[in-house]
């Protein structure tokens, strides 16, 4: 199994400054599979929405996958019997987390460029009263 990401077309705006609360939604849609043999192109576009109406980020691209034939087969079969809508929901998983993984650090160079929070959860901090009593050298 062999992932390759290319990217096509990056865009990134950011309409206002952002100011409150903002809501940051991922997502990640297949347009188009071709291939054949143990090779299969994926066609993909990534957005990140920041609401309400802050700025938008959308990256296009190709993943190339490489695996077993069987596999290649099925997912085309699939792709052409679905409508060209869906996958082979244990293929469609990896390759939708692959090209979210790597499209959020992509999208995170292009929202601190333009001034936009990172698309990514940021972590949070909390400190508790209690702290365990333990000789582990890292706590």
């Amino acid at each position: 199994m062999e992932f390759n990401l290319t990217l096509k077309s990056l865009q990134a705006q950011r309409y206002v400054l952002p100011k409150g609360n903002i809501n940051i939604n991922n997502n990640s849609t297949v347009t188009d599979v071709s291939g054949g043999g143990d090779a299969l192109t994926v066609s993909f576009v990534f957005t990140s929405t920041y609401e309400p109406n802050v700025g938008l980020i959308r990256i296009e691209g190709d993943l190339d996958y490489r695996d077993g034939r069987e596999v290649i087969e099925k997912a085309l079969e699939k792709w052409r019997e679905s409508g060209e809508k869906n996958l082979p929901k244990d293929l469609a998983e990896r390759l939708h987390n692959n090209i979210i993984n790597n499209c959020l650090v992509e999208a995170s160079v292009l929202a601190r460029d333009i001034r936009l929070p990172l698309p990514l959860p940021s972590p949070k901090v909390k400190f508790d009263e209690e702290k365990p009593d333990t000789d582990a050298y890292i706590r």
